[in-house]
């Protein structure tokens, strides 16, 4: 495993991260094909595999994530680097301070290393927010400071109304089929020193080679992720195609070559989620994983132009 600074915090992170978003959604089969055990396990065997970045939110599973986590790594927790998210209607000075307070009870945790706003309001001025993240972080519960689907300007805001703390992070979607960042906002984090956490690094499940014409879980799934989000699904099977392409010679897997691609940047920290211990594993070995020029040349040609 290779590991990263957090933006300028000195807190060492993992450059494949575990994102949780699935734990408590009945959307990803919570209790149908993923429970309580299943994800206690996803998450001990992450940490075996060197991943020490864990990625959660308030949100997930209406606190549920949380919560198992909490119980995953009591036993661990100061091997263990927590990212968890305030919601953009928790906001407010007594908002984002009451937040906390609840995922520190479900996390069983004193702090969190990194706390992130996940989502940016408008109507709550972010100096507010900011100078409330501030205060957490001279209090002791919070290491360090990060914000979650921010612009360029958004970040540049945020950053510009902070006293004596300075954001590590931005955490946003960046995978093959989301190449907008590689305009300004990951060149300006590289430039400024701070880390993008890439979500939905694998398109949720879209570039692992699992969906492709007569794949699809359903004809909702197909209709509004991909065409919707994503494109067309002819582009999407030529890309998949050459991935499979690459990773046979490789040996690797496809979503293995995917993480691999975003991972090219020195800043750039993968957190994808998993459902089974060997999706995990896998995961993990991708960060030793690097493609050479020739393959991105390959790449690029089937990727839509960011």
């Amino acid at each position: 495993m290779r590991y990263l600074e957090l933006g300028r915090s000195g807190i060492k992170v993992s450059k494949v991260g575990l994102g949780t978003w699935q734990i408590g959604s009945s959307y990803w089969g919570w209790e149908r094909e993923f429970n309580r055990d299943s994800a206690i396990g996803v998450i001990k065997t992450a940490l075996d595999c060197g991943i020490n970045f864990i990625d959660t939110a308030e949100a997930y599973g209406g606190g549920l994530s949380e919560t198992i986590i909490g119980e995953a790594i009591e036993d661990v927790r100061e091997d263990v680097i927590i990212a968890t998210k305030v919601s953009p209607n928790h906001l407010s000075y007594r908002g984002v301070k009451k937040s906390l307070k609840q995922s520190l009870k479900r996390l069983k945790t004193k702090y969190v290393d990194l706390y992130q706003v996940h989502w940016p309001n408008p109507l709550i001025p972010i100096r507010e927010t900011m100078r409330t993240m501030e205060e957490l972080v001279d209090e002791g519960k919070v290491k360090a400071i990060g914000v979650s689907n921010f612009s360029l300007g958004r970040l540049r805001k945020a950053r510009e109304v902070l006293k004596k703390h300075d954001i590590v992070s931005n955490q946003i979607e960046y995978n093959f089929l989301r190449r907008n960042p590689e305009k300004e906002l990951i060149p300006y984090c590289q430039k400024e020193g701070l880390t993008v956490i890439a979500y939905s690094p694998l398109a949720q499940g879209l570039l692992t080679g699992k969906y492709g014409p007569g794949k699809m879980p359903n004809e909702f799934f197909r209709r509004a992720f991909i065409y919707v989000r994503y494109g067309k699904i002819g582009e999407i099977t030529n890309l998949v195609e050459v991935l499979k392409e690459i990773s046979s010679r490789k040996g690797a897997s496809i979503s293995q070559i995917a993480l691999s691609w975003v991972l090219r940047h020195s800043n750039v920290v993968a957190i994808p989620g998993a459902k089974r211990e060997e999706h995990v594993k896998q995961n993990a070995e991708s960060a030793e994983l690097e493609l050479s020029n020739k393959e991105l040349e390959m790449l690029e040609k089937f990727l839509p132009k960011h």
